[in-house]
């Protein structure tokens, strides 16, 4: 089946409050994937609400067949470092199964498209090295790895290491 064939049922849309079990869910698979522990639903809930309410955030999600199979979230944001406004990806996720059928590609193409209405120039999205899937997905959207992020460090705000 051509990527387009299997894509045509897909309706990507803005998410809504509603849609938070289903996410859920798909970030619960997305925790698996890259070796984090699931978020709990709750959690989901809230920043999905928050993430909505929002105006420089937006999150999406592709629906087929009455369930959500694909998500991605996105900052619209000034960056110092391009000198420029930038579109952030933090999370894309596409239910397992159906992966590999033109539903990420949409997905990212609503991105794209939210980020020219808002004037931004650039996307910026990470991944894990070990992550192949996920960079050979993004190279084939035209994205280039760059050496600029080699390790991702991650903080408490509130219990700091001591020094």
């Amino acid at each position: 089946m051509a990527l387009e064939d299997a894509a045509a049922g897909v309706e990507v849309r803005e998410a809504e409050v509603s849609d938070a079990g289903e996410i859920h869910a798909l970030m619960c698979e997305l925790a698996r994937v890259v070796g984090d522990s699931p978020p709990s639903r709750q959690a989901v809930a809230r920043r999905l609400r928050e993430l909505l309410e929002e105006p420089r955030a937006g999150v999406m999600v592709a629906e087929s067949g009455g369930s959500v199979v694909g998500a991605v979230s996105y900052w619209i944001k000034p960056d110092l470092a391009h000198g420029d406004t930038v579109v952030e990806v933090p999370t894309l996720v596409v239910r397992e199964g159906l992966r590999r059928e033109g539903i990420g590609r949409r997905l990212m193409e609503g991105v794209r498209r939210r980020g020219t209405e808002r004037g931004a120039a650039l996307v910026e999205l990470v991944t894990t090295p070990a992550n192949v899937a996920a960079r050979e997905f993004y190279r084939s959207l035209g994205f280039v790895e760059t050496d600029h992020i080699v390790l991702e460090f991650v903080g408490q705000l509130e219990e700091p290491p001591p020094s």
